[in-house]
């Protein structure tokens, strides 16, 4: 009886450890006073987000990195980000370079997600490359150099701004690096969702 009893105890505490590892967590900013030196001759990347934007339930990670399309993710607390979506590739297998530039950007706290295609805001957790709050300026976000994300050349990637916060709104610009290019709206069809609008502004 004693044992079946401490057994029936242990499995119950395993079964709410695993509940509790699946809750969502607050992912926590973490601003720096980054020096950005952005020396691409690609041309800036324009776009809004606005109360007209898609919104999905935010994802976060600690760094992780995986060019194989398997970066391990939380989901955040944050729902309900407004987000856009960027069709990218690269000509050569040299690392990116994906920053939000602070002129022009008048969000005041940006996310990258790095996705190898497709997006699926419903599944946002799938897919993943690579994932930055606060690696720009103050809390704009950056895919560095230093980083050392290297794509596969011919390969989609879609690149997915949005919010740290909700209700959040603005204009931001992104600089990409040379060996980045766009390859064009994604559209409806190219998602399991119906209100994906055109991308690349």
């Amino acid at each position: 009886m004693r044992f079946t009893t401490f057994l029936l105890v242990g499995l119950l505490l395993f079964a709410t450890g695993t509940a509790v590892a699946r809750e969502k967590t607050p992912d926590v900013i973490n601003a720096a006073a980054n020096t950005i030196v952005v020396t691409s001759t690609n041309p800036p990347i324009f776009g809004l987000l606005s109360s007209q934007s898609g919104t999905y339930d935010r994802i976060y990670n600690q760094g992780a990195i995986d060019t194989q399309c398997g970066a391990e993710v939380l989901d955040s607390v944050n729902d309900g980000m407004y987000y856009d979506i960027l069709c990218l590739q690269v000509d050569d297998n040299q690392p990116i370079e994906l920053i939000v530039a602070a002129e022009g950007t008048d969000i005041i706290d940006t996310v990258l997600t790095l996705y190898c295609s497709p997006f699926d805001p419903l599944f946002p957790d799938q897919n993943v490359v690579a994932f930055d709050d606060d690696s720009g300026l103050n809390t704009l976000s950056a895919f560095t150099l230093s980083d050392n994300i290297v794509l596969s050349p011919g390969s989609e990637y879609w690149l997915v701004i949005s919010t740290f916060g909700a209700n959040m709104t603005g204009n931001y610009v992104i600089q990409p690096s040379g060996n980045v290019y766009d390859c064009g709206a994604v559209g409806d069809e190219d998602t399991s969702w119906g209100a994906v609008k055109g991308l690349y502004r």
